[in-house]
């Protein structure tokens, strides 16, 4: 799978504000987590010579109590920023894709 887009829209500090985030999403395949990249303001198109808004993030889709959740790779903890990512991916991904993931 070759790097693609995401959109999501990452909540500010646990409140109502949200800000819609672009970022290069790049799947590793040898054990399945998404490097996640370049992120950028969702209407701030025309530039992306940028400097990336937050630092490279990977994580992973796990099964936990019967449900899924996105957590981050090394610390298999959520976040909102891995939850946000993740609902981003979901919208892309097919079932097929998303159950390869576990």
């Amino acid at each position: 799978m070759r790097p693609f887009e995401v959109k999501f829209d990452f909540p500010v500090a646990s409140s109502n504000l949200k800000i819609s985030l672009n970022a290069t999403a790049k799947l590793h395949h040898s054990e399945p987590y998404f490097v996640v990249h370049n992120f950028y303001l969702a209407d701030n198109k025309n530039d992306r010579s940028h400097h990336s808004m937050l630092p490279d993030q990977e994580i992973k889709r796990i099964k936990r109590d019967g449900s899924f959740a996105w957590v981050h790779k090394d610390s298999e903890k959520e976040s909102e920023l891995s939850l946000a990512i993740g609902a981003g991916l979901e919208t892309i991904l097919s079932k097929e894709e998303l159950d390869k993931l576990i």
